[in-house]
């Protein structure tokens, strides 16, 4: 059987490293995004989510769409939203 064509560029060595850098370089960082104030990232779990703490300790699961740019200094300003689990029943 043939394959079909991906429309999806193939990611170099070279990018893949980049972005995992910048998916680390989230990590420790505090939230100001409204609604998310005082949130800090604890850990990159796997593409775009994230092991995030709240200011009373409870340690949730959310979702990072990348920015265009890298955070300045100790905050990461926006993009985020609560993991929701995809249900396996579908």
């Amino acid at each position: 059987m043939k394959r079909l064509h991906s429309r999806r560029q193939r990611l170099t060595g070279d990018q893949r490293a980049l972005w995992a850098k910048e998916r680390q370089a989230i990590v420790g960082k505090l939230i100001t995004q409204k609604g998310w104030e005082g949130f800090m990232v604890v850990e990159h779990v796997r593409g775009s989510q994230y092991l995030v703490r709240d200011p009373d300790g409870k340690e949730v699961y959310a979702s990072h769409k990348k920015a265009r740019r890298l955070p300045d200094g100790a905050f990461t300003k926006g993009g985020w939203a609560l993991w929701e689990d995809r249900d396996e029943n579908r």
